[in-house]
């Protein structure tokens, strides 16, 4: 009896470090192989065409599709800010959803959503950090976040 309860307390232990270790919070393994391949936060604001709202759409789609996938993916150290700017990709697609074939209304609707695009130079600057130092990634290229997204007027801040 005492060998029974000495097994069963052992399997509880184990099945609790087991299910312990399950959480959602992805992988630095599984990020690294993805992270290269998520399109630079930078790119894609900048990128908003106004002559080409399909074709904006479609990227920003695609974008949004690969911050999730990445989302999905980040160690719950950078995981929130991969979060932060899954939802700034997101504000944006909702802006040019929301004003098919008028990009500059759409423009007009993200420089206006500032409060909800606050914080994303820092989020991608952490991921940027978190690629370079733990998946030797270097995504750091220069590639600046616009003031205004599709405005290209020059005023960034580092981004990733």
């Amino acid at each position: 009896m005492r060998r029974t309860a000495r097994t069963a307390l052992a399997t509880a232990l184990l099945a609790a470090t087991a299910l312990g270790a399950c959480t959602d919070d992805g992988s630095t393994e599984a990020f690294c192989e993805r992270v290269a391949d998520v399109p630079p936060l930078g790119e894609v604001l900048a990128d908003i065409d106004v002559s080409d709202p399909g074709g904006t759409r479609r990227d920003l789609d695609d974008a949004a599709d690969a911050f999730r996938a990445l989302e999905a993916d980040a160690p719950g150290a950078v995981k929130a800010d991969v979060a932060r700017l899954r939802e700034g990709v997101e504000l944006v697609v909702e802006a040019v959803e929301e004003n098919p074939g008028d990009l500059p209304a759409a423009r007009e609707a993200i420089t206006g959503q500032a409060d909800e695009l606050s914080g994303l130079a820092q989020a991608s600057r952490r991921v940027v950090d978190y690629a370079d130092e733990e998946c030797g990634v270097s995504l750091d290229d220069g590639v600046t976040v616009p003031s205004t997204p599709g405005a290209g007027d020059g005023s960034t801040t580092t981004g990733g």
